[in-house]
């Protein structure tokens, strides 16, 4: 489960590119035969994607989310919550360790 004081980074092992008005996911292996999938963000999965930088805690990104696209605050945690668990699961962010 996501904690909203949590900070998280982008994983080392995914690199992004951004295709036309679409931002990619590549997960990267040793090699090209272990790329396991590419995975396509929408523009909101895109923006949550954009705010995991290290320094801003769930619940940041939270608010820019409800700020940014006008949405409820729970919309907002319930999309920011099961998006960031999603990366989780695809190693694609990891949590920063606390000070």
């Amino acid at each position: 489960m996501i904690e909203l004081d949590k900070v998280y980074r982008v994983s080392d092992r995914v690199a992004s590119r951004k295709i036309v008005d679409e931002v990619i996911l590549v997960p990267l292996r040793s090699s090209v035969a272990e790329t396991e999938n590419l995975y396509s963000l929408n523009e909101v999965g895109a923006r949550i994607y954009d705010l995991v930088d290290g320094k801003r805690a769930v619940r940041d990104i939270i608010a820019a989310i409800e700020e940014e696209f006008e949405v409820s605050t729970e919309q907002a945690q319930e999309d920011v919550t099961q998006f960031l668990e999603q990366l989780l699961s695809i190693k694609s962010i990891e949590e920063c360790a606390t000070s």
